[in-house]
């Protein structure tokens, strides 16, 4: 059995701190420095350079999640009690992954044109990134039992606070698996590749959060590219505070989804994040 997480040395743990004491102090984050806003680091190692990034692993080899996932009741809330748990059922690698299953009126909150929506969602905590280069990696599988209906379901996004819509949106909807990126009124749908039930997909997001024309978005499914898209990635109106979210996110429906994630890994390249490494 491989847990994949990576702990802070004596260095990581010193900056640790450094960064604990400057998000807790009044006034604006630097656009130069790197933090994390709203929880610890946990499993994170973080450097202060100014190109650096939080680098996250989670296998769900553990006995509990990584401790750098957001609690289910963080904000307006991620995750009710028992919607995510760790599970023999099905592994990308080691034994286990991560179950996450949403049912009907876990975290209602208003959707758009007068709809409900639900969710059951991990997420890898609020970063300072505009302008920089983040990688995020993670396997998925969508069970062969799996509900397949015309209505919105997101299984991952990445996103920046205060901005109502998503920056990307990997969407599973009506059998089509689709993208999503939007940022400044301007919005881009790219076909993906389909998803075969029962089987496991890696995908790896490469994202420049720059609020002009040198934004990018890189998306490889099975390690074969597909998206690249220019353009702005971020906002430059809204918080400096960007985040990764694997899970469900669903107009309200009766039927429960569940889904599987494994080697959920966030770094700053390719190769560090890449659920591929896991095999060999």
């Amino acid at each position: 059995m491989k847990d994949i997480r990576r702990r802070p040395g004596i260095l990581g743990a010193c900056v640790l701190v450094l960064l604990s004491f400057n998000v807790g102090r009044c006034g604006p984050t630097p656009e130069g420095a790197f933090a994390q806003v709203g929880t610890s680091y946990g499993n994170a190692d973080s450097a202060t350079a100014s190109h650096s990034v939080p680098v996250l692993q989670d296998g769900f080899e553990g006995k509990t999640l990584a401790d750098f996932w957001l609690p289910g009741n963080y904000g307006s809330g991620l995750h009710v009690p028992g919607a995510i748990i760790l599970s023999t059922n099905y592994a990308r690698s080691g034994m286990h992954s991560v179950e996450i299953t949403v049912r009907e009126g876990d975290i209602d909150a208003a959707g758009d044109d007068d709809t409900r929506v639900e969710r059951a969602e991990l997420d890898s905590g609020h970063f300072a990134l505009r302008g920089r280069e983040a990688w995020y990696g993670f396997s998925l599988l969508v069970p062969k039992n799996f509900p397949i209906v015309d209505d919105r379901l997101v299984i991952s996004s990445c996103k920046q606070s205060d901005v109502s819509r998503p920056i990307v949106a990997q969407r599973f909807r009506n059998g089509k698996h689709t993208v999503t990126i939007e940022s400044q009124g301007r919005k881009k749908s790219y076909k993906l590749p389909r998803i075969p039930l029962g089987q496991w997909i890696d995908m790896v997001y490469h994202l420049r959060y720059s609020t002009g024309a040198d934004g990018l978005v890189e998306i490889w499914m099975n390690g074969k590219q597909v998206v690249s898209y220019s353009g702005p990635a971020a906002d430059p109106n809204a918080k400096n505070a960007f985040y990764n979210k694997i899970g469900l996110y669903r107009d309200r429906l009766k039927a429960p989804m569940t889904i599987y994630y494994d080697n959920y890994a966030m770094g700053g390249s390719r190769e560090a994040v890449d659920p591929e490494r896991e095999r060999h």
